[in-house]
């Protein structure tokens, strides 16, 4: 089996269809479609019936994005794998074109593409390219230094080799927005990518989804952020006075949160922890003393 599409799908049954239209269409021979129904209240099922025999379904209670998605990877027999929303949908040759890639140089762990970013509001488009201004970034090769300041690659984007996603684990269950973030990063650190420029996925971007809420994107940001500062402190520190500015501000925001809280000791520890890292700022500092009065007045 050269490829696995792994579809995650949660109350999707007016788009689930064409995903998995599109899947289907793929050029390419050997590979295999997952349709993973996060525990679906609407038509889904119906849907998925009649793809009985060209698909394989996996049905699980509800239990969110990231454990779909490992749930797909956990069946997965390819060599590669690449991921689709049940509401996009990819081109006839992203698969052809990204294994070309991929199978040519064994170096390379992962490769994305271009995205068509449609707002389905208004019928705006635009290109990932264009949005997150790939032409003054670093497309190739090793990514962490580019990524670790925000994500420019659209889940969808990617084809990855398997092994590399044994490597760094699945999709983080924790988290509730983000989840492909963290995984490019932790996947930037053991791993080669290669860009290729064609437009070979369209990302809808629906009223009401994940990325409108700002408050949930920012508290997972900082997640993120948190835990390779965590589980891979050096690669936060080879990055200098960068690096140590971005494990400053992590420990500020996510002691702002413990203040705000009233968690006096987890706010202490993040300012005090963000005043090591970054000695010369006055925002730690102070609030730090701040939540010492505080937890003084509290006693």
């Amino acid at each position: 089996m050269r490829a696995s599409l792994i579809i995650p799908t949660f109350n999707h049954a007016r788009f689930v269809g064409a995903a998995i239209d599109s899947a289907l269409a793929q050029t390419v021979s050997a590979f295999e479609v997952i349709v993973v129904d996060d525990g679906s209240t609407d038509e889904t099922p119906t849907v998925l019936a009649r793809y009985a025999g060209r698909v394989r379904v996996l049905r699980q209670e509800n239990r969110g994005l990231s454990a779909a998605r490992n749930a797909g990877l956990a069946a997965a027999h390819g060599t590669f794998v690449s991921f689709l929303d049940a509401d996009d949908v990819m081109a006839p040759t992203k698969l052809a074109a990204q294994l070309e890639v991929l199978e040519r140089s064994h170096a390379i762990g992962w490769t994305y593409c271009d995205v068509l970013m449609e707002t389905v509001a208004t019928g705006a488009t635009a290109r990932a390219s264009e949005r997150f201004g790939y032409a003054s970034r670093a497309l190739d090769g090793w990514l962490f230094p580019e990524l670790i300041h925000g994500n420019f690659i659209p889940a969808i984007a990617p084809l990855v080799r398997r092994t590399a996603l044994e490597v760094v684990g699945g999709f983080d269950e924790r988290l509730t927005a983000l989840e492909d973030w963290d995984m490019w990063l932790r996947l930037s650190l053991i791993a080669e990518a290669r860009y290729t420029p064609a437009v070979l996925v369209t990302y809808r971007i629906r009223p009401g989804g994940m990325s409108e809420d700002r408050a949930r994107m920012d508290r997972n940001r900082f997640l993120v952020l948190d835990k390779i500062n965590r589980t891979r402190p050096v690669a936060l520190e080879s990055l200098g006075n960068v690096g140590r500015r971005i494990i400053a501000d992590t420990h500020n925001w996510l002691g702002k949160e413990a203040y705000a809280s009233g968690d006096w000791r987890e706010a202490r520890r993040r300012f005090a922890a963000s005043g090591v890292t970054v000695p010369w700022q006055r925002e730690a500092p102070w609030l730090l003393s701040k939540s010492l009065l505080r937890a003084a007045a509290g006693r």
